[in-house]
């Protein structure tokens, strides 16, 4: 008899190690950048700018993230351990975020944001190619509502989080906590034993 809660439920075995661990580390990727997003116009109203200058420097991100996708995407389609890109993509952002910590001026807000958006270019494409090699034909649908689903709710602790140490604390720990997830990420993926996200 069909069971209404039956698409809710995994079955253990096939939710394994590595789409654990990809959504632990996709996760704090979400919360870290998740802190900043809702705040980003008061930033930077910080820093000098304004209306024009939130939008335009969040349009290069987008604008630098999806161009990259396109060439980058292609760059890891010959890699065969495309785990690595996943870190080295931690590394990046977290290298983005430690910018901020230093920006000051709109002018450096823009090459942060260009990095960040390197940054997401590399991991997107390379997250999502080692999540689905991982996933099978029977339960894909739902070890894929799991990470959407995820994908939702984590950065909405993030936001959240965010806007309490901001409050209390400032911008600058903010950004420093924020590459220190990512920087733990790329550590993580690196010294991970390469058969458990080889397929």
């Amino acid at each position: 008899m069909f069971n209404k809660f039956q698409f809710l439920r995994l079955k253990k075995e096939t939710f394994n190690t590595a789409l654990k661990i990809l959504i632990l580390v996709s996760g704090f990727f979400m919360f870290a950048y998740a802190m900043i997003t809702p705040l980003y116009a008061l930033f930077v109203e910080k820093i000098g700018g304004g209306i024009t200058t939130a939008a335009n420097s969040y349009a290069v991100f987008w604008a630098v993230a999806g161009l990259m996708t396109f060439i980058i995407g292609k760059i890891e389609n010959k890699i065969e351990e495309t785990e690595l890109a996943i870190a080295y993509s931690q590394f990046i952002v977290g290298l983005a975020y430690i910018l901020l910590y230093f920006t000051w001026s709109p002018t450096l807000l823009y090459i942060s944001m260009i990095i960040l958006g390197i940054g997401n270019a590399m991991y997107w494409p390379a997250f999502h190619a080692v999540y689905s090699r991982h996933t099978d034909k029977t339960n894909a649908t739902g070890q894929w509502a799991i990470y959407d689903g995820m994908a939702y709710l984590i950065p909405a602790f993030g936001a959240a989080i965010g806007g309490i140490i901001v409050n209390n604390y400032g911008f600058n720990l903010l950004f420093i906590i924020m590459a220190i997830i990512c920087f733990l990420c790329g550590i993580f993926i690196l010294i991970l034993p390469r058969k458990i996200l080889e397929k």
